[in-house]
């Protein structure tokens, strides 16, 4: 039982190393194609987000000026063929204006769904990147030292000499691999904050909507007693009935 534990222990061993004795070639190759990869959607997504930037506080000032005017369709013009995401969810909201303040909330909500699955498109894949890509490396690194003192058995006399070309050059992928992770995290982390910061001029934005519709439409607030003019109007109306003994 133990020697064929042995023999099965041994052939996956030998599985293995056979597979090591590919090299480390088709990591870097890997790994350069991740980076491609990478760099291709930094630049498409990096022109997303400077080409639909805004001023927000320039915006906001021109926006309360038309609403508080009361010329929505000015204020639905100043945002409908705009690109950005701060413009593209007030345009949602003024769209609901006149449904009231509830309706205009409901829609800010699902536009701001809507526009943060838009803007963090391949933003899964840098993370991915990022953080996946020094192990591959490492993998390489892994390989090529197999390879180095697999060598080193090959030639029992050889020292440094044997090894140390391998070793080096198993360190590539290593280094290769932090060359490709760490533009990627950088570049994720840099564009989740900065959608972060557009959600929330967003949000600021629509707060200024919905503040000015519940302004031009105040709740209705009716206290348990009634005045006296209130009253008398009703009981004119013959919606009240006069108490007794009243002519």
């Amino acid at each position: 039982m133990n020697a064929a534990g042995e023999s099965h222990g041994l052939s996956l061993i030998q599985i293995f190393l056979r597979l090591a004795q590919l090299g480390a070639e088709w990591v870097m190759w890997l790994l350069l194609a991740m980076g491609f990869i990478a760099a291709v959607l930094v630049f498409e997504r990096l022109y997303l987000y400077m080409s639909t930037q805004v001023n927000v506080t320039r915006l906001a000032r021109k926006l309360l000026e038309l609403l508080t005017a009361g010329r929505l369709d000015q204020a639905q013009e100043l945002v409908k063929s705009g690109r950005a995401i701060e413009e593209r969810v007030i345009a949602d909201a003024l769209a609901m204006y006149t449904e009231g303040p509830d309706a205009v909330e409901e829609i800010v909500q699902a536009s701001l769904i809507k526009e943060r699955q838009r803007y963090e498109r391949s933003l899964a894949y840098l993370g991915t990147v990022g953080s996946n890509a020094p192990f591959i490396g490492l993998l390489g690194t892994v390989i090529g030292v197999i390879l180095a003192f697999a060598e080193l058995g090959r030639n029992p006399k050889g020292g440094l000499e044997v090894v140390g070309p391998g070793i080096s050059e198993a360190l590539v992928a290593t280094a290769v691999g932090l060359v490709v992770a760490i533009p990627s995290l950088m570049a994720f982390n840099w564009m989740k904050g900065l959608l972060k910061k557009r959600l929330a001029n967003s949000d600021f934005l629509a707060r200024i909507v919905v503040t000015q519709l519940k302004r031009k439409n105040p709740p209705i607030m009716r206290s348990g007693y009634e005045s006296d003019s209130d009253e008398a109007g009703e009981r004119g109306a013959g919606l009240v009935p006069a108490p007794a003994g009243a002519e």
